[in-house]
């Protein structure tokens, strides 16, 4: 999976952990395309929900500062992939996730940077204002 420009949602930052990301996403799928052992696609795994842990904390963070309205149900859509994950990162050890991780990633990618992303990016370069304290 290679970064296309109607990825971008025009925040640097996110764009760039994006990036990151598609390329885990192309790492782990050539892993499993040229049959690598159980154990590389299953660190591969890994590293890729290490990656999206961390991609998902700064996007939650950014709907937060923003006060984007729909920041609860985006957490929850973040939630439910890791939890996807998960369940194949585990059934990875015990025998082949490839089918079901690339349909998982294909789906993530499609459905989530080019749908729910672009919203809360619509909103941040809108000119939304920081949320402040009311002090």
């Amino acid at each position: 999976m290679e970064w296309k420009n109607e990825y971008s949602l025009g925040i640097k930052e996110i764009d760039d952990q994006h990036k990151m990301l598609l390329c885990s996403f192309s790492i782990l799928k050539e892993a499993i395309e040229t049959e690598q052992a159980w154990s590389a696609t299953h660190y591969r795994i890994v590293e890729l929900r290490d990656l999206a842990i961390v991609h998902f904390t700064v996007e939650e963070a950014m709907m937060r500062l923003f006060g984007y309205t729909a920041t609860e149900e985006h957490r929850t859509t973040h939630e439910h992939f890791l939890i996807r994950l998960d369940d194949i990162l585990n059934m990875s050890i015990r025998s082949s996730a490839d089918e079901e991780m690339l349909k998982l990633l294909k789906e993530w990618l499609t459905m989530h940077i080019l749908g729910s992303d672009k919203d809360y990016a619509r909103h941040i370069l809108s000119g939304a204002s920081v949320v402040r304290t009311g002090t």
